[in-house]
């Protein structure tokens, strides 16, 4: 087995495939297995969303251009298969839709953890260039991931991440171990009865389209987990009392213009439970006193 383009670094060897015709899951995971039995990681590029490779191999997919703008001194992004990690606390303050009950109202309560494009970030991430993946790949700033669903033991996501975003999520879901179930099959082909178009388009602005493949590259393969209530391993401010604000109306509006927030962004200190701005934009996890003590 011989990659188009071996890149060698401090994380090993890396084998770009730049994969711009047609080509089977079955050849996809043959070659990517040829590769991993010679301390290769495979990643194959791509430029169709629909193409067999997704999700069945680590990929990235780049925008459809001609050889002029590939040659270019014009930066190529990667448009999928790099993803940042995100983690939240669902409640109706939080800036993203519950992912559970699909509202902005209705707030789980839960912790949230998944991986979402730059775009989808909040704050919204910066696009990769494939050139700074080519070294961030060799060097181990970006890492490959294949995160199972969690309803679905069949089903999982491949992608490109930040090393430091793979420790935090392993600190919070732990090792998981690779599904056990055999690999789906290619889809069978079928005979439609229609007539075959022999006519050549090459140079035709139309949009009529040979290719009926399901888009493979999707928004929405995050990774999904979530947890009723964030692990204690994870806090920088170990909880010393039980986090509930025992204050009058009248010390919460007090606390509200001390702060410059609104009343119901008030909420308990995690290391003290003072009233402290705790929800909402610009809102702490603690406060001062309490950051200043684990800082030092």
């Amino acid at each position: 087995m011989r990659s188009d383009v071996l890149v060698t670094g401090p994380a090993g060897r890396v084998g770009w495939e730049a994969q711009y015709s047609p080509i089977t899951a079955t050849t996809v995971r043959r070659r990517s297995q040829a590769a991993a039995d010679h301390g290769i990681i495979p990643l194959w590029v791509t430029n169709s969303d629909a193409a067999a490779l997704i999700e069945r191999a680590p990929w990235a997919l780049v925008d459809d251009v001609s050889w002029r703008r590939i040659i270019s001194r014009n930066a190529l992004l990667v448009r999928a298969g790099v993803r940042h990690l995100q983690r939240w606390k669902c409640s109706r303050y939080s800036e993203r839709r519950c992912p559970v009950t699909d509202s902005d109202v209705n707030a789980c309560g839960r912790l949230h953890v998944q991986w979402d494009l730059p775009a989808l970030c909040i704050p919204q991430k910066r696009h990769t260039e494939i050139d700074e993946l080519v070294t961030a790949s060799a060097d181990g700033e970006y890492v490959p991931m294949r995160i199972p669903s969690q309803s679905d033991p069949h089903s999982h996501s491949r992608m490109w991440v930040p090393s430091e975003d793979r420790d935090e999520w392993l600190d919070i879901v732990g090792p998981e171990n690779e599904p056990t179930a055999s690999p789906p099959t290619d889809n069978e082909l079928t005979f439609t009865g229609e007539p075959l178009d022999i006519r050549c388009r090459y140079g035709e602005e139309t949009m009529i389209f040979n290719d009926r493949r399901p888009q493979r590259a999707k928004a929405d393969a995050t990774g999904l987990h979530t947890f009723d209530e964030i692990p204690q391993r994870l806090l920088k401010i170990p909880q010393q009392r039980e986090q509930r604000l025992s204050v009058t109306p009248q010390q919460r509006q007090a606390a509200a213009a001390l702060y410059g927030c609104p009343v119901w962004h008030i909420g308990p200190c995690a290391g003290c439970a003072s009233p402290i701005h705790r929800y909402g934009p610009g809102g702490s996890h603690a406060c001062r006193a309490c950051r200043t003590r684990v800082a030092q």
